[in-house]
């Protein structure tokens, strides 16, 4: 592309109210340009998905989106066991092992809440998601905490490879196919036999606020294990907060190939602490067991003081490191939007902190037990292990935040 174009286009994107009227390099300007285009493929794509659906179908995927609301921890009763008597979804029964919070054990964690039992009688342990307008996003079952908008298992044939092809106009191929995994993987759960809603069937899309390229909407899609939200205006998109998880995070897929969900993750983090010398893991290491996510959904806004090794600390090497494991998260959505997230988060990376409890080899082939955090100005994950099933080497959950944009908020609030 010549000068002359290059800068007609971003004169166009800047009348359209897609790009700042402010000085910005030619690098910057096609930055813009790529990602305003995005935007432009995202809501075509959701448009077409939109086009799909019956008129009592789109009242069910389509909500308000109001960017003055504040997310929220919800609390959610029991609905009623899916899979006979007795079972965690059960009336009566409890909840999933390890999926309650570690408080609930006298633990650090998201704390133990109370709901009412339908139709009366003694109270029942209540289920914790996170509420932002109509939008609703958890780590529980879908039949625990339910999302609003339509699961892919009430799509029709069409419908569904709408709601797929949007998904991979949003996220990255990395991020599609970690998608993909964390479904397969739940299918493998439910086709063992649960009594609460998993599977992909169970998986569910919806829109908040009208698709377009200058006002903010938003797309939420997931269930057990998944959640992604990503809020898009203009050119800018992001995809914070969002939860990955796995159960069983080593499966065999239908055509017989082994799958390791959120390998990544894991793998990038035991090489990262194992390239630390001694003095770094004294500090990276710490002196308490951390057997749940602290940032999980309803926590939002929430702070600790940060623990670990700063990143400061590092070599370059170290530090590139770092970086890669973080992309796991933060190229999850596609590169256009992915870009401008690295920048701010490489930007504050003296300032970003490394934080590990529990053992430090893990198992070739298989994820390990041991949680980890990472902590920066604009940044918070967390991976951490959960003990259900017996073995936390097999069921995980992660959460990505951004302190200062979950839900976009950084620049769709007034």
């Amino acid at each position: 592309m010549g000068r002359s174009a290059l800068f007609a286009s971003v004169l166009f994107l800047t009348l359209a109210g897609l790009a700042p009227a402010v000085a910005q390099t030619p690098a910057d300007a096609v930055e813009q340009q790529m990602a305003a285009g995005r935007t432009h493929a995202i809501v075509e794509a959701a448009d077409a998905f939109l086009a799909t659906l019956e008129e009592a179908q789109r009242a069910r995927v389509q909500f308000p989106f109001d960017p003055t609301t504040r997310p929220a921890a919800a609390q959610f009763a029991r609905q009623g066991g899916l899979g006979g008597p007795g079972g965690p979804d059960a009336p009566g029964g409890r909840p999933p092992r390890g999926e309650r919070s570690e408080s609930a054990r006298g633990e650090r964690g998201t704390g133990d809440r109370q709901g009412n039992r339908p139709g009366g009688g003694r109270p029942m342990p209540g289920f914790v998601g996170e509420q932002y307008g109509a939008a609703v996003w958890s780590n529980y079952p879908a039949s625990d905490v339910p999302r609003p908008g339509l699961p892919l298992g009430e799509m029709t044939g069409e419908q569904r490879a709408a709601a797929l092809h949007l998904l991979e106009t949003v996220l990255s191929p990395e991020g599609y196919r970690k998608v993909i995994e964390i479904m397969g993987s739940d299918q493998v759960l439910h086709e063992g036999g649960t009594n609460y809603a998993s599977g992909t069937d169970h998986y569910t899309l919806g829109l908040f606020g009208t698709p377009g390229t200058t006002e903010a909407w938003m797309l939420q899609f997931g269930a057990h294990h998944l959640g992604l939200n990503v809020v898009v205006k203009g050119a800018q998109g992001v995809i914070t907060p969002t939860l990955t998880g796995a159960q069983p995070a080593v499966y065999t897929d239908p055509d017989g190939k082994t799958v390791r969900a959120l390998a990544g993750e894991n793998d990038k983090a035991f090489a990262l602490l194992g390239a630390l010398d001694g003095e770094q893991r004294g500090k990276a290491i710490l002196d308490y067991a951390v057997r749940d996510l602290v940032f999980g959904p309803g926590h939002s806004g929430e702070t600790i003081v940060p623990e670990g090794l700063q990143a400061s600390e590092m070599t370059a090497q170290q530090q590139a490191m770092l970086l890669d494991l973080i992309r796991e998260w933060a190229g999850i959505v596609n590169a256009d939007y992915a870009a401008p997230r690295m920048a701010e988060i490489e930007a504050g990376l003296a300032e970003t902190w490394f934080a590990w409890s529990g053992p430090t080899t893990h198992e070739p082939g298989r994820n390990g037990s041991s949680y980890y955090r990472i902590q920066g100005p604009k940044l918070i994950i967390e991976f951490s292990p959960q003990g259900v099933g017996g073995d936390p080497t097999m069921h995980v959950h992660t959460v990505y935040r951004d302190p200062t944009n979950d839900y976009g908020q950084g620049f769709t609030a007034p």
